[in-house]
């Protein structure tokens, strides 16, 4: 049985490289086609970068079932591969959002007509807010995500326990940090890349801006005061059991050297031994 996880191990580790290359690559290509919009030039590589996505999603669904097998089998290395197969998660999410917000929701309005459409013409305004709504839902689930996870997390009862989660909840602090500013940089971009309304209802067209960026904005605190909260908390923990731990050492040393004392009246040491618990 032993066997067979280190193989899942092994697989796992293979695996979750292949993937992290195949995101290196996505996301080239998505930061050289974020330039080409920032220069007025339409994408070259959005085709490419959705295939590499959606490539590496469906590794990392893979990859969550190896690391079940090895919850399943209480393999020792579990919480580690789980936390290494979730951080290439959060990076996917990560990029697949950066692809819809900048590229999608910012490159693609530059592509639509700006003549006059008939009523039953309109269908590229609604191709062209479906992308908003997908990247919205995105974001969504990864807080959603997120928020469940730091609120079912547990509490370590010893030093070992406590310094693993104390060191897996700062990476996916950091994550969250950068969630934010990463949100807040592509509403930036928004207001600054917003094209005219291209068939003249500026006002329905503003409405939709708004309630974009109302969508947005509950998205800029949570889950970051919940994961700010459970830092603090792990952070106390860690030094009251650092602390805890330190004495229990002593008390063990202590009577380690009381059970293997000769206390035989032959011990030479006897009167420093009273010496000590006078």
């Amino acid at each position: 049985r032993l066997e067979r996880l280190q193989r899942v191990v092994t697989k796992l580790q293979m695996e979750s490289g292949l993937c992290e290359e195949q995101l290196n690559q996505a996301d080239a290509l998505l930061q050289a086609d974020v330039r080409l919009v920032a220069a007025g030039k339409p994408p070259q590589q959005a085709a490419a970068v959705e295939r590499d996505l959606d490539k590496a999603d469906a590794m990392i669904r893979l990859l969550f079932n190896d690391v079940q097998a090895l919850k399943d089998g209480r393999h020792p290395q579990d919480e580690q591969m789980y936390r290494r197969v979730y951080r290439l998660h959060e990076r996917l999410v990560a990029i697949r959002t950066e692809y819809n917000l900048r590229l999608k929701s910012g490159a693609m309005p530059t592509m639509v007509p700006t003549v006059t459409a008939a009523p039953g013409q309109q269908r590229p305004r609604a191709e062209l807010d479906e992308a908003p709504l997908r990247y919205l839902q995105d974001l969504l689930a990864w807080v959603e995500e997120n928020q469940r996870r730091v609120a079912a997390a547990e509490w370590g009862m010893d030093l070992p326990t406590v310094e693993t989660q104390l060191g897996g909840h700062r990476g996916l602090h950091h994550s969250i940090e950068e969630f934010r500013a990463k949100i807040e940089r592509a509403r930036a971009d928004e207001v600054r890349m917003s094209p005219p309304a291209p068939w003249g209802d500026t006002g329905e067209q503003g409405m939709d801006d708004k309630r974009t960026r109302t969508m947005l904005q509950p998205l800029l605190c949570p889950p970051q005061n919940s994961s700010k909260s459970r830092l603090r908390h792990l952070e106390s923990l860690h030094g009251f059991v650092s602390a805890a731990t330190k004495e229990l050492l002593w008390l063990s040393e202590k009577e380690e050297e009381e059970v293997t004392f000769d206390w035989s009246h032959r011990n030479p040491n006897m009167a420093a031994k009273k010496d000590n618990y006078s």
